[in-house]
């Protein structure tokens, strides 16, 4: 069973990278993504650390790595969305040493609790796009795989290893910062069990996680600041943790399911909370029924569900003490893994029940569920956060057929210019004359053709005529008077 654990896991991990990569090449370059090549890419590394901007779109850790792939590849699509592409792998390891550490190596559950990690469409299309959520989020988890084992196994080098990682994961994407807070605290925990049960130093680590987040504090003081000063967050709103964090992640997660199970978006926000709060009361029994001995907080499961809890509770409380707004969507995508995380943790105390029978039904009813999702909602031509791209590479395709070498004039709705401006600056469009970016639909520009979203051609029916229509209801236009 270990081997054939072991095998199936990379197999499946290999696949899931696979897809990730056809899509990282094929897809077309996205709204968000075109700044990390033409904008911040021309500033040197120590003023991409500073924010040569004020936009939160500079994920830092993204940026610096992806200039460090152009300056060896050049401005390639494949090249600069292959930071997160390989991240992927990082992330395959973390779970891999969450599994082991949790579960046996020969459980039936190894292969369950993997595919629950990789159950998120919304989370595998970041791992294809040059954005700082996918890195993020396998550093995180990477970072929890160490908190597990440093605890389980009270290795120090584990803790020390789970607290650098939740630095890195938070200079990935500044939205991690709660999760490097509570990681902190947790490390702190981790060292005071350490001085009550081996009589371990507490002092010296203390002082040492203490100082070293204070440095990093006077490092991203400067970025964070510059966001703030001129509300950067106005996108985001303050209606509350469950309503603004927690039911968004899971309508993401199920991704525009058409299945009647993967739509009970409220039956799934109480089966979460309920898990926290079994987990939370197992901890507190299992604490008490040991005569209140800290060794029994050492387990996975006082880790996983902390470590989620601490996150939440540090982010609440940044909500209401810096009016900073609940953080949404894919910049809250990371407490997908820490759920994940709380979930295997749950089974691997669950597995150690009797009832073989009931075993094998739970894992393959996981599998099934997992499986099945994935099967009816990954999409290889493009990614729900930016669908509106997905075409933009036939149309280039189209107008190079009808330029005949000579410069042809475009016009786009503002959601698809930034897009076209990366090809246009790496020089893979050179024939392409890309009219300015304008938020509002120029019914007297010059250009020959315009690009839009169906519901704007009201605005443009005087002058111009669609000659391709999109399945995703994004049309291009020609201007009737060339045609």
């Amino acid at each position: 069973m270990k081997k054939f654990n072991y095998l199936t896991f990379i197999v499946i991990f290999l696949a899931a990278f696979a897809f990730i990569l056809y899509k990282a090449l094929h897809i077309p370059m996205t709204h968000d993504e075109y700044p990390t090549t033409c904008i911040y890419n021309n500033f040197n590394v120590w003023q991409i650390m500073m924010y040569p901007d004020d936009s939160p779109n500079n994920h830092l850790l993204n940026t610096i790595i992806t200039k460090g792939f152009i300056l060896l590849f050049g401005k390639e699509q494949w090249a600069v969305r292959m930071p997160n592409v390989l991240s992927f792998l990082v992330y395959a390891f973390a779970i891999f040493r969450i599994n082991k550490t949790v579960l046996k190596k020969d459980s039936i559950y190894f292969i369950p609790a993997a595919l629950l990690f990789i159950a998120n469409p919304y989370l595998i299309d970041f791992f294809s796009l040059c954005r700082g959520y996918g890195i993020s989020c396998a550093i995180c988890t990477l970072s929890v795989s160490f908190l597990i084992s440093g605890y389980t196994e009270f290795k120090n080098k584990h803790i020390w290893l789970a607290f650098i990682f939740s630095i890195l994961a938070s200079y990935a994407n500044f939205t991690l910062l709660v999760f490097w807070g509570a990681t902190t605290i947790l490390g702190c925990f981790y060292f005071f069990v350490l001085f009550r049960i081996k009589q371990g130093k507490l002092l010296q680590p203390t002082l040492i996680i203490f100082i070293s987040c204070i440095m990093y504090v006077a490092l991203i003081a400067h970025p964070i600041f510059k966001m703030q000063s001129t509300n950067q967050f106005q996108f985001w709103n303050s209606a509350g943790f469950i309503k603004e964090t927690l039911i968004p992640l899971i309508i993401h997660t199920f991704y525009g399911s058409k299945y009647k199970l993967f739509q009970m978006i409220n039956t799934t926000t109480y089966l979460v909370i309920g898990v926290l709060i079994v987990n939370t009361i197992y901890i507190f029994i299992k604490y008490k029924a040991s005569h209140f001995q800290l060794k029994s907080l050492t387990i996975p499961i006082f880790v996983s569900t902390l470590i989620i809890l601490l996150t939440a509770g540090v982010n609440i409380l940044q909500c209401i003490l810096m009016r900073t707004p609940n953080l949404t969507g894919r910049t809250a995508l990371f407490f997908y893994p820490l759920f994940i995380i709380v979930l295997v943790t749950s089974i691997g105390v669950f597995s150690k029940l009797k009832g073989r029978n009931l075993k094998i039904i739970l894992a393959s009813c996981i599998s099934f569920i997992c499986i099945f999702h994935l099967s009816t909602t990954l999409k290889r031509n493009n990614v729900r956060e930016w669908w509106f791209d997905e075409n933009n590479l036939n149309v280039i395709a189209y107008l190079k057929t009808q330029s005949n070498g000579q410069q042809l004039k475009l016009k786009t709705n503002w959601l698809f210019h930034p897009s076209f401006s990366f090809y246009k600056c790496t020089d893979k469009t050179p024939w392409l004359d890309l009219k300015e970016y304008d938020k509002s639909m120029d019914i007297n520009t010059n250009a020959e053709y315009y690009y839009i979203l169906a519901e704007d051609y009201k605005m443009l029916e005087s002058k111009f005529e669609p000659i391709i229509k999109y399945d995703n209801n994004c049309w291009l236009l020609k201007r009737k008077d060339s045609l």
